[in-house]
């Protein structure tokens, strides 16, 4: 079944809670939503640059350059430069790996989801992803 939220006129953080039961089987789930004072429009003509939900991920190796990920919009895959100083360090063990990647991934996710947005909204949109994904790696 579906369930729909109606926010109220003043920007809050709100806790929801989902408990579906049939018979004598439940399942329980919980989301913090955020709801904003405004909503970023898209841009007259541009397009989401994820069409087919999220893109997939693959090693490109780049010694020498700064770069540590970048989004190919056309493709919808993300590169990860797997001669960087820092996935070299962060290859360390399987745990960091994953960490750096998601950190990674996470990054170009904001980049791309709130084009022409400040660099405070940005870093404030990472903060909060990566806190979730954190959260949900363990």
């Amino acid at each position: 079944e579906y369930v729909e939220y109606r926010a109220g006129a003043e920007p809050e953080v709100v806790r929801v809670r989902v408990i579906a039961a049939q018979g004598e089987q439940s399942c329980e789930a919980e989301a913090i939503i955020t709801v904003t004072a405004e909503l970023i429009a898209n841009r007259a003509g541009e397009e989401m640059p994820f069409k087919h939900g999220l893109p997939g991920y693959t090693f490109k190796r780049a010694p020498g350059e700064l770069w540590r990920s970048r989004y190919s919009v056309d493709q919808s895959l993300i590169y990860i430069n797997n001669a960087h100083a820092d996935f070299i360090f962060a290859s360390r063990s399987d745990a960091a790996k994953l960490r750096y990647i998601a950190r990674l991934y996470a990054k170009e996710i904001v980049l791309a989801n709130f084009p022409g947005s400040g660099k405070e909204e940005l870093l404030e949109r990472i903060v909060e992803l990566t806190l979730y994904m954190e959260e949900n790696l363990k």
